[in-house]
């Protein structure tokens, strides 16, 4: 990926994005060097795995702000102060970029984000439930073939779809609300993963007049 253009505005500035204070307390989302995207649940995780300043160009809170990784006087890796919201245009590309070279690690595919509040909000949903962190999140919900059925995390969703060939008559809901579709990804022998399963929002149907 691309990851030249600056991932913040230079004048700051995003609607519906708060800035948070300097060295934000809470989790957050790293897009690194690679292209790829990473969830910490707290600063210290996120200090403890990474390795150099480079590593990782943008680091987002909730809020949407930004932030860098800096050297302390003893050069120890610390969070820097915040730089303003993320830009909106370059997370979106990040993220497809990110999909599209790994698919099989954003299994989640939700409908595309109207703005930068949703974007972020997003991301940090499905990276949640994609990595398996946080199993006070809720439940998942299955329907299969008018039979309703729950399971604790996406790995047991993934394991109770493996080898079904009727798909088509399949949703499920992630703790968050978001209905989804399952899609069968074969392995290929171009492409190092074993074959996946991916879910596909099905967006919800906006009433008139909204």
């Amino acid at each position: 990926m691309d990851a030249t253009p600056a991932p913040w505005p230079e004048t700051g500035g995003a609607t519906g994005a708060v800035p948070g204070p300097s060295g934000a307390a809470g989790d957050f989302v790293v897009v690194e060097d690679s292209g790829e995207f990473d969830y910490y649940r707290s600063r210290e995780d996120l200090l403890a795995d990474l390795e150099y300043v480079g590593e990782a160009p943008c680091i987002i809170d909730r809020n949407a702000t930004s932030y860098r990784l800096e050297l302390d006087q003893n050069r120890h890796l610390k969070l820097g102060p915040p730089l303003g919201p993320v830009e909106f245009h370059w997370l979106r590309q990040a993220l497809a970029d990110a999909r599209e070279v790994h698919p099989e690690k954003h299994r989640l595919q939700r409908a595309d984000a109207v703005g930068l509040t949703e974007l972020v909000a997003g991301l940090f949903e499905t990276l949640q439930l994609e990595r398996g962190t946080d199993a006070e999140l809720g439940l998942w919900g299955l329907e299969i073939d008018g039979l309703s059925t729950r399971r604790n995390e996406l790995a047991d969703v993934d394991r109770l779809l493996a080898g079904n060939e009727q798909l088509d008559t399949v949703r499920v809901t992630d703790p968050f609300g978001h209905l989804y579709r399952p899609v069968w990804h074969p392995k290929h022998r171009h492409v190092g993963h074993a074959g996946f399963l991916s879910y596909v929002e099905i967006p919800a149907r906006r009433t008139r007049g909204q």
